[in-house]
């Protein structure tokens, strides 16, 4: 199907003025190591290898498995002031960038770490090919992709239907207009007046097609813990200019007043702002929900600790580390017991969630063309988008972001941005993703497992691990088949027919089977969203920032900054939650990774890996990935974690004090891969030492002018 575009001569504009404070994290350097093969510029270099299975966490103290981690103070910028603005604004004239300037290799450096965005700065010294195209372009966030049509459409204002800010059943009279515009044929659009509208319960669109929701500095906020908007069956949906929030909210906030090692208990004493008093906290006890402390970064903005308590109730792998609550109305106090807990000292800021994965803000389901433009997800008791079975998404301005005025140090409790099964185009842009509990954003799909087939007939019986993950294979689709063990692809096939009951599917194929398939796994790669992610700024969270299993994709001048358990991750692992697919033909361009992977996570800031059923997976299985012209400073690991891949390359990347906790002293890993090109990177140390580039292991790697420099005041 086609957007629908049309009649549109003024913009939706929201400006945001966006304060890029001055940071200055210092860099400890770690010099513990052991020996490997290592590529260096000066000879006895000692590393260490920090392998990393790439499952899901385990709670306790942010770690996925054992591990101590340590951490300096970290880079802090200023909060974007909320994205908001008139419905239909004067065209404006986007202002040019400025011309770049030369510079010196240090102060190059302080231009890069002291802002999320792009400067105008240029060197050629430290490898960079572009200097000035790295983060995000501050004009992203002001710039309208996808506007509400003025003229051709069939208008309604929601006023006329009963919905308003002092609206006593705006969740009835809205879903009641929405009803009355599913054989409206055309493009529809429904207005909303500036302010703030409560809600009940859930928005429906279902099956409405080519509607647009429009709000002028407009929010939603809802009484109860549940969807926002569900979009269901429908195609060219626009939600634009709408924040949503809820009231009571899922998480609240506060500062530890006491702590009892003994008794496995700590009490909180609440910020104003919270109270506990409504039934849907059950008196401070917490079946799903998360307990979480913070830091300081040195400029006033708080990120979670990855040295502290990160204790949570999950819904996904069945953790439960809270095991005990009670509230105290008349102090406000609320007294969590924890089955094992680190002592933690008064006047530590935390935030405490009382749901985990329940309740997606806005959920989209098998759906097509969806659009979200200059929105914001204040909070949600769950997911913030969820996007199963979509094909082709675009949101702009679309921002998971602390309220302003809140003390609130959570967003949403689960996944910020989480895509299941979808395909065609997915894309991000000028957005901001700030402190959810879990990743940032995770694309994925599921692999089924080969229980038998059908050489005569050429068919291939499979099994879904669930309902939850039983997504359809359809006539057309191309599948790989691949040995669980190491990844390694086994057979490509064409579907002609299938067939369904329960978790099985039987495909008929394109050419002939064999028995050997039987034991393997098989996935979709028809069902594989084409990701564009731009100048988007990633802050200030316990989990990752992106997951991404998909292919043909695109991850570009963005800013990843206080990520605890690391920014972006390309794999594929076979765990509980079979996620899929082999990533290949990725890019990763003009990045600013800042102050990162302090907690136990990923094994770089960019790590790429497959992890099978023996482990590590086997070369080749992961392919075509560019890393380039990226800047990466005071990472707790190297900036680059590459594994288990092929016909790769890894360039003009500047490397600033990496592996400073994890003992590592190369900027870059690539083990266990072949065809791998490391070339023209930059490491950058404070003093010198048997520092190396790039250490590779059980790796076929084309090393180039990669090179060491030592600056004192970085």
């Amino acid at each position: 199907m086609n957007k629908i575009v049309k009649s549109i001569v003024a913009f939706l504009t929201s400006v945001v003025t966006i304060g890029a404070a001055a940071c200055t994290p210092s860099g400890g350097e770690s010099s513990q190591g052991g020996n490997s093969s290592t590529y260096t510029e000066q000879s006895g270099s000692q590393v260490s290898d920090g392998t990393d299975s790439g499952t899901q966490d385990s709670g306790q103290g942010g770690s996925d498995s054992t591990g101590e981690d340590s951490g300096d103070e970290g880079d802090g910028t200023n909060t974007p002031e909320t994205p908001q603005g008139p419905i239909f604004p004067e065209p404006e004239t986007e202002q040019p960038e400025a011309t770049p300037m030369g510079v010196g290799p240090e102060m190059l450096i302080s231009y890069l770490k002291n802002t999320q965005y792009r400067s105008a700065v240029k060197n050629s010294s430290l490898g960079l090919t572009a200097a000035n195209e790295i983060g995000a372009d501050e004009r992203a966030f002001s710039r309208v992709l996808y506007p509400a049509p003025i003229g051709g459409v069939e208008t309604y204002n929601a006023a006329d239907y009963g919905v308003t800010p002092d609206g006593t059943n705006n969740t009835r009279d809205l879903n009641a207009l929405i009803r009355t515009l599913k054989d409206v044929t055309g493009v529809k659009m429904i207005v909303l007046d500036k302010g703030t509208y409560t809600f009940s319960t859930t928005i429906e669109v279902d099956e409405v097609d080519d509607l647009y929701i429009v709000g002028n500095e407009t929010e939603f906020v809802y009484s109860t813990w549940c969807t926002a908007i569900h979009v269901k069956d429908a195609e060219n949906v626009h939600l634009n200019g709408i924040s949503i929030d809820y009231d009571p909210s899922a998480v609240v906030s506060g500062t530890v007043k006491s702590c009892n090692t003994d008794a496995k208990t700590i009490t909180i004493q609440l910020y104003d702002e919270f109270s506990l008093t409504p039934s849907r906290y059950n008196n401070g006890k917490i079946k799903y929900g998360s307990y979480m402390e913070f830091r300081e970064d040195g400029k006033g903005n708080l990120y979670p600790d990855a040295n502290a308590n990160l204790l949570y109730n999950s819904t996904g792998d069945r953790i439960e580390n809270i095991t005990d609550g009670s509230y105290n109305a008349s102090k406000n106090e609320l007294t969590l017991t924890f089955k094992n807990m680190k002592s933690v000292g008064a006047g530590t800021k935390v935030s405490v969630a009382f749901t985990m994965y329940e309740y997606p803000c806005v959920m989209v389901d098998d759906s097509e063309n969806f659009y979200m433009e200059g929105c914001n997800l204040y909070s949600a008791a769950g997911m913030g988008i969820k996007l199963d079975s979509v094909k082709n998404a675009y949101l702009n301005r679309t921002n998971i972001m602390l309220k302003p005025g809140s003390q609130r140090l959570m967003t949403v409790t689960a996944d910020g941005l989480h895509a299941k099964d979808c395909y065609g185009d997915l894309q991000l842009t000028g957005s901001i993703f700030e402190n959810s509990h879990d990743d940032c954003i995770n694309i994925a799909s599921f692999y089924k497992n080969v229980t038998g087939v059908s050489r005569k007939d050429k068919t291939i019986t499979c099994e879904a691990s669930s309902t939850a993950t039983n997504y359809p294979f359809q006539e057309g689709d191309v599948l790989e088949v691949y040995d669980p063990t190491s990844f390694e692809l086994c057979a490509t096939y064409k579907v002609v027919a299938v067939e369904s009951s329960a978790l099985t599917t039987i495909v008929t194929v394109d050419k002939k089977v064999t028995d050997e398939l039987v034991g393997k796994i098989i996935g979709n790669v028809t069902r594989s969203a084409k990701v564009k992610i731009n100048n988007c700024i990633f802050r200030n969270k316990r989990n990752r920032g992106i997951l991404l299993q998909t292919r043909d994709s695109d991850i570009s001048g963005n800013t990843f900054q206080n990520i605890i358990h690391g920014p972006i991750s390309l794999h594929s692992v076979l765990d509980i939650f079979s996620e899929a697919l082999m990533p290949s033909n990725v890019t990763i361009t003009n990045n600013k990774f800042i102050n990162n992977n302090e907690g136990y996570g990923l094994g770089g800031d960019v790590a790429v890996f497959a992890w099978g059923l023996s482990g590590q997976g086997g070369v080749n299985v992961i392919q075509n990935i560019t890393v380039k012209n990226n800047f990466f400073y005071n990472s707790a690991r190297p900036g680059v974690y590459f594994t288990a891949g092929g016909n790769s390359k890894i360039e003009n990347n500047l490397l600033c004090l990496t592996g400073r906790v994890s003992g590592d002293k190369h900027a870059i890993y690539v083990g266990n891969s072949e065809n791998v090109t490391v070339g023209g990177n930059c490491m950058v140390r404070r003093e010198t030492g048997d520092y190396a580039v790039v250490r590779f292991d059980n790796a076929t790697v084309t090393d180039t002018e990669n090179k060491i420099e030592i600056l004192g005041d970085i």
